[in-house]
């Protein structure tokens, strides 16, 4: 296992959340769990329509050609994604602002496509970033992962509203606890047991917005209770990017 860390900016990413391999920028973003250097929002003059304009690294959110999250097509039911978590991974929960996050200990591994990647990060989006043929869903999950190389990899998951579902249990009460809360989740138990997936080459869902990440977003939501999506929602509800062009990319359902 590796235990140097890249420390990369929230995808909110919704996430989201590659069309064959990630491939970062020739220097992956050094940054805190969200770029605090100007005031991006959800609404008013720091919002979505205006992060492009806020400072010039930002610039790639109204100029970027490859940007999430999109609007996926319906789910097929292909092949199903060949990932395998390292079991219960330790970390640390708290909210930074635009989400709650939990941050993965060093050594926190995921295995996809038989790719050993690093578990940086995970956090939320209540409603969904990403929506499915036109539908968003009552959150979203993005499980953040890097490589030896700095590139990233983020699986997204959908969740809706339906039966109580304890795998989240942890994740969700540190939404509720305040910052610093020590947490546990397992990345497996927290899939859909059917692991179809659509991927596509993008980007951060928040500022700076850099392009080049993978992402792979499973077509079939987990449920969880009413309980657990209303304290998604008292934490944090709308810090949703709204889905972007897909321009001349292709949504792919093969690693």
């Amino acid at each position: 296992m590796r235990t140097n860390r890249t420390v990369v900016p929230l995808l909110v990413l919704p996430l989201t959340l590659a069309v064959l391999v990630g491939c970062a920028a020739a220097s992956p973003p050094e940054t805190t769990a969200h770029d605090a250097g100007a005031a991006w929002a959800y609404e008013g003059e720091g919002a979505p329509e205006h992060w492009g304009d806020l400072v010039g690294e930002y610039r790639a959110c109204a100029s970027g050609e490859q940007q999430s999250p999109i609007d996926l097509p319906e789910p097929r039911g292909g092949a199903a994604l060949d990932l395998v978590g390292s079991g219960p991974v330790r970390g640390i929960t708290a909210d930074n602002g635009h989400t709650v996050q939990f941050t993965a200990d060093d050594g926190a591994t995921t295995a996809i496509a038989g790719a050993d990647l690093d578990l940086v990060q995970v956090h939320f989006h209540a409603g969904s970033e990403h929506t499915t043929a036109g539908e968003a869903s009552a959150a979203e999950f993005h499980f953040v992962h890097v490589d030896e190389r700095g590139a990233l990899t983020v699986v997204g998951v959908l969740a809706e509203r339906g039966a109580h579902n304890p795998a989240f249990d942890d994740l969700v009460a540190g939404a509720t606890a305040g910052a610093g809360r020590a947490s546990t989740v397992d990345v497996e138990a927290m899939l859909p047991a059917e692991r179809s997936f659509a991927t596509y080459q993008g980007s951060l869902t928040t500022p700076p917005c850099t392009e080049g990440v993978r992402w792979i977003v499973l077509e079939r939501a987990v449920e969880l209770g009413a309980d657990q999506v209303a304290d998604l929602e008292a934490a944090h509800i709308g810090n949703a990017r709204p889905v972007q062009p897909l321009g001349d990319r292709t949504v792919r359902h093969a690693l």
